[in-house]
This record gives C-alpha cells, structure tokens and sequence, in this order.
C-alpha cells in the first residue's frame, strides 16, 4: 500500500461544501436588508403622518380662525358653518405659509383681485379703478385731463394670428401734447416704454392699468409704439415721443363752410359735461353769421355720458321726444329717457337745460355727418335725429355700441372694506325706432355712404383741408338739397 496516496473529495463535493455558507450569508443579508427598510418605512410613514397631522392641524387652525373672522368672534352667530369665500381661504393660506408674506402690499393685491374679476365677467367695458385712477377719469370727462391728449377705444388687433391689445386713436385734442406730434387717427397704440424696454398693454396688465401709465405725469415723456395701418391692408410700426402736459378739451368746434357761407360745419368730438354749453353757443354763433344750414359731424366721437346727449337732443328735439328705453338683465324697460328740460348742480350742472331752450334749435335744415368710430352716445345723436327729423345720414356705418355702463362707489356699498369704483354694462337700449343696433351700426342714408378717399387718409383729421374732405363735401351738398 502506497502511503503517499490520500483521499480527496472529488470537485462535485467540493462545491457543495462551499455553497452552503455563501446561501446563508446571502439570504441573512436579504432578511436585514428587508428589516432594515420596514423599520426605516415605519419611522417615514410616523413622521409623514405627525407631519401632515401638523400641517392639517394648522390649516384647521387657519380655518377656526377664518370662521370667527367672518362671524365677527359670534361663533354661534351666522357664517359659521363653512360659508366663506374661496379668496378669504386662499389669503389665509398665502399669509401664514408664504416665504414673501412679510412683502405682501395687501392693498395692491385687492386691487388686482378686483380688477380681474370685473375682466373675468365676459363684460369687456367692465373694470375696477381706484380712487386716484377714477379722479383721472372724472376729470376727463369734466372737459379737462393729463396726459398726451388723445381719445382712444380699447381695441383687440389681429396680425398674422397674434392678437395685440390695442389702443385705437378716434380723436386727437386739439392743442394737446399729441397734437404736435406725428401721430395720426387710426394709429393703434400697442407698446409703452418702461425703464427703457417697450411693455405691450398685456405686460402692463391690460387696458386700464396701460392707461394710467401712458397718462403719467406732466413733464414726463412717453414713448409710444403704434401699428399704422396701410393701404394694403398690413401694418406699419411708428415710434412716438410725446411729452405729457394739462389739456383742455375743446369737444365742440365749428365753422363757417369755406365752399358755400350758408352753411356750418358744427364737430362733436365728445359728449361730456360742458359738451351742452359749448355746442349751444357754436350753433348760436353761426346763426349769428347767417348760416341756414348745418353740419353735425360726429366722425371719431366715442360717445360719454347720458346727461351730456340727453341735454344736447333736448335743444334739438321737440318736449317729451323719447330718447331711448333703457333694458336691463330681466329684459325689462327700467328706464326711459325724454328730451326736456332739466336741472342739475355740481359737476352736471352745465347739463341743464331750461324750459325755453328745449327745442330751440328743432327747426334747423340739418344733417349728420359719422363713420366707423361713431359709437355709443353719438350714435344715439344720429338715430334720434334720424327717428324724430329724418335726417339725411352721410359717411360711414357706426360703431354699434347700444349699451350703457355706470359706475358704483364700493366704499358706499361696502364701507371700510373696499374703496375705489367698479364700472360695468348695466343697460342695452333702443332708440325711438324700437331697434337695436348693438354689433349692428347705423348705416348711412341710402346713396350717401362715402368713405375717406385715399389722399384724405394721408392728413390729420383734425387739419384735414375742407376740400379734400369728401365726406364732409357729400355732407354739404346732401344738407341744401
């Protein structure tokens, strides 16, 4: 026997005994892997839940505290069984979490709350002012204003399928800052300098935000963009500088024809609270000149307020012509305006009318002059004397604006919780014909829609020479006939 030789385990035996221990080491790492991860999930899922426990404990807090607000600390009393407002929830919530709460200008968030709620309503003349920016307002329409000096409608531009708010010039003041200036009627203002980069009416946060802005104040210049439509249909950019000053607004203006002395050319640019005075004594002074015949051109005028045109047709119609029915949301006349005399104080009192002027100019030979920019209270000019006179009606088809909009005084309806005004639609109405024209227009007497000749586009209107005026020219002719 060789006793060299040894048993060995053959390979197959070998693998086995080292498999052994490497399946055990693998499955207690498996077991510690596993009860490592439900231990460190229990400790998550507690924090989780202590965590959300506390955030939901303070937003009950937040709501407690909410409800008691409400209730005026009456816990008992009413409003305290959840009937509370999305917003007061939400002010709440940004007051007690936000990292910029301690930044918040309360006051300015209200007021852009406010605003875009009156945007939200689907009323597109609807909209929230404050006190300082209804200030400016009532002194527009007082005659008198800061600011470039030019009457504008708000406008939505579409080019090549991009909308563009816009700022559509009807009307430039005469002796205004922007009379100076190389902008003309037409001219739609898009984009206001700011610090040196141009913001578009969207980036100021819409019409009446941009508004304010391109007032200013006087001595300041505003530069301005505008798209300049051309002939062919596309769109020119003009940049303007105009340095803000105080205005006053001659709304009447008049003249003796330069083609024939017998007649006079009376313009309306607006109808606001000294709209009355000044175009009593225009129509005195021609007469005074010997004029027979007149021209009322209402081209460009955006209309103003209620008082203003009922006293301007009161001279013009005869006692109790009915003006217009006044609709509200129920579809029910609410109101019904007449020409008459009448009385006022304060800033209306140069509306008034006295018994003896009321149709004191009834019997004029007349007619009216309008276009594309003729809207609301003018338009109201145009069909009463259309209605009552049958006058001739010679340019273009109106606007067609056949709503009326006022404004409220929140501090009156919520005192010491808001202050500023709210204006919005709260009438359609019809003239004494029974038809509304709103989205319609009131078209031109048949045979006498004339619109502005190509070299008549390329002057302001405002020192747009008589004989190059066509429509004026057809507007002579047609009121001797």
């Amino acid at each position: 026997m060789n006793n060299n030789n040894f048993n060995l385990p053959n390979q197959r035996e070998r693998k086995a005994e080292w498999r052994c221990p490497v399946s055990v080491l693998l499955v207690l790492l498996m077991v510690t892997v596993v009860a490592t991860m439900l231990f460190t999930f229990t400790l998550t899922s507690q924090w989780v839940r202590e965590r959300d426990g506390k955030i939901i404990e303070e937003q009950q807090k937040t709501i407690d505290l909410l409800k008691e607000t409400l209730s005026g600390g009456n816990t008992e009393g009413e409003n305290t069984d959840g009937d509370f407002t999305k917003l007061d929830v939400l002010a709440s919530l940004f007051e007690r979490y936000s990292y910029y709460s301690k930044d918040f200008d309360t006051e300015k968030m209200i007021d852009e709350v406010l605003r875009a709620y009156a945007k939200a309503t689907g009323d597109k003349y609807a909209a929230y002012y404050t006190e300082e920016e209804y200030a400016a307002l009532l002194s527009d329409n007082q005659g008198s204003g800061v600011g470039i000096g030019v009457r504008i409608i708000q406008d939505i531009l579409n080019i090549g399928g991009q909308d563009f708010l816009t700022f559509n010039i009807i009307s430039i003041f005469q002796n205004s800052p922007a009379a100076s200036t190389e902008l003309r009627i037409g001219d739609q203002i898009y984009a206001i300098q700011i610090d040196g980069e141009f913001k578009t009416i969207e980036d100021l946060g819409g019409f009446d935000l941009a508004l304010n802005i391109m007032r200013g104040e006087v001595g300041s210049t505003a530069v301005l963009r505008a798209l300049r439509p051309n002939k062919d249909g596309s769109y020119a950019i003009v940049e303007v500088e105009v340095v803000r000053n105080t205005y006053v607004q001659e709304v009447v203006s008049y003249r003796v024809s330069e083609t024939d002395s017998k007649v006079g050319i009376v313009r309306l640019d607006e109808f606001n609270m000294v709209t009355p005075v000044q175009f009593k004594e225009a129509v005195q002074a021609l007469q005074a000149k010997g004029v027979e015949y007149f021209v009322f051109d209402v081209r460009n005028n955006p209309g103003g307020d209620l008082k203003s045109i009922t006293a301007v047709l009161s001279y013009l119609l005869n006692d109790g012509d009915l003006i217009l029915n006044a609709v509200d949301n129920k579809d029910t006349v609410a109101g019904t305006i007449y020409a008459g005399a009448a009385s006022y104080t304060g800033s209306y009192a140069p509306c008034s009318v006295a018994q003896d002027e009321v149709g004191m100019f009834a019997n004029l030979k007349m007619v009216v002059l309008c276009n594309e920019n003729t809207a609301s209270a003018a338009e109201v000019f145009v069909a009463s004397l259309r209605d009552h006179k049958n006058i001739t009606i010679i340019g273009q088809k109106t606007f067609g604006k056949g709503i009326i909009q006022t404004y409220y005084n929140l501090a009156g309806v919520a005192p010491y919780i808001y202050t500023g005004y709210v204006k919005m639609t709260v009438y359609a109405y019809v003239t004494a014909c029974g038809v509304t024209y709103h989205d319609i227009g009131i078209s031109p007497t048949e045979g006498y829609e004339v619109e502005l000749s190509d070299e008549a586009w390329e002057y302001n209107f405002y020192v747009l020479p008589e004989n190059i005026d066509n429509q004026l020219l057809k507007a002579i002719e047609a009121v001797k006939k």
